[in-house]
């Protein structure tokens, strides 16, 4: 018996440290894929919700569209307000219809917008994951081996070995904390990432601000409709900046629940009703202390996001320092197993002592 053991052992030598090393490569890719697993859901609700969102403002979109139209194209309609002396309130409401209806518009382009860096995002996710499940396949094979390895040598119990069976219960328990720790560390760090996308949106809201901030000065200075036009073009573009913003916030709370909420922000609009007919330097005036509001408001709100990815790097980096510690108790774990283990083959495979009479 000494014998087959002591065979079983030279043959499964090496093998044995060929899978111990493919195990200790891809030890990070099942807690990984949980994580992405979860990134990826949570997506695909943004984007149902995104979805829902556009369908309801496509029905609204229809019916302004309707009321626009009836008031921009109805000769009767005018005609009938300028008899009855109404010919301003006529304006007003057109005014009204168009303005409603253009605000819809831009609710709809924002949210279209939304929609295609979810679908960028979701796309670049799976890239990722189909990676991340390569490893998986590998480790998960690498461990059947193993085990199939090991059982072929340490076929059921083994009290004879008592410490051989305590050693491998201390593995099983350090691979349990590693991957509790893993798992933390990798959320910690799929929130610096989406924090990092936020950021960047945050820095084009307080570009557009600027340009508004500079559209407005011009204004006040007999700029004109294209300048009002450019003004307000500028003003959507950080809102729905900050919007973005302020949804990729939420999303980095699902995975780091440490992560606080952003402040509220309040984008002043213009109006056509002022741009157009009470256009002066008193209301150009008045806007652009609205819009100076706005680029603080803005400022104030980059500056707590920036407070949060900061907080969550030094959050993920201290997590990564502990990793560190936790994957050498482990390799110092499997190590010693396999010491252990080489021991009890070397024991059985001694030679018998030599027969005398």
């Amino acid at each position: 018996m000494a014998s087959s053991i002591e065979s079983k052992i030279r043959e499964a030598a090496g093998r044995n440290r060929d899978l111990l090393n493919i195990l200790a490569q891809t030890d990070h890719a099942l807690p990984a894929l949980e994580q992405q697993q979860r990134y990826i859901a949570d997506l695909q609700n943004e984007m149902t919700n995104v979805q829902k969102r556009l369908n309801e403002l496509d029905k609204i979109r229809q019916k302004e569209l309707k009321d626009h139209q009836s008031y921009r194209d109805s000769v009767m309609k005018r005609f009938a307000f300028k008899v009855s002396g109404k010919k301003e309130k006529f304006e007003q409401r057109a005014a009204k219809e168009e303005r409603e209806y253009f605000d819809v518009l831009q609710q709809e382009h924002q949210a279209t917008e939304m929609k295609k860096s979810i679908e960028t995002m979701l796309a670049e996710a799976a890239r990722v994951k189909q990676g991340v499940e390569q490893d998986v396949a590998r480790h998960n094979q690498a461990q059947r081996d193993l085990d199939s390895l090991y059982d072929s040598i340490f076929k059921g119990p083994t009290p004879e070995f008592p410490e051989e069976d305590a050693k491998e219960k201390e593995l099983t328990e350090t691979l349990q904390q590693y991957h509790d720790a893993r798992s933390k560390a990798e959320s910690e760090g799929q929130a610096v990432k989406i924090l990092q996308d936020a950021q960047a949106s945050m820095r084009n809201a307080l570009l557009a601000m600027q340009e508004a901030l500079a559209y407005s000065t011009r204004d006040m200075f007999g700029g004109g409709s294209f300048t009002d036009m450019m003004e307000r073009n500028a003003l959507s573009q950080a809102e729905s900046r900050v919007t973005y913003a302020r949804m990729l916030v939420d999303q980095a709370r699902r995975f780091s629940p440490t992560v606080g909420q952003l402040p509220r922000v309040n984008i002043a609009q213009g109006s056509l009703m002022s741009d157009v007919f009470f256009d002066n330097i008193f209301t150009d005036m008045m806007f652009h202390q609205k819009i100076e509001q706005s680029a603080a408001e803005v400022e104030r709100c980059a500056m707590v996001l920036n407070r949060e990815l900061q907080a969550a790097a030094n959050r993920q980096r201290s997590l990564s320092t502990g990793m560190d510690a936790k994957v050498k108790r482990l390799e110092d774990c499997r190590v010693a197993l396999q010491k252990i283990r080489e021991g009890v083959f070397d024991r059985l495979g001694e030679a018998p002592p030599a027969y005398s009479e």
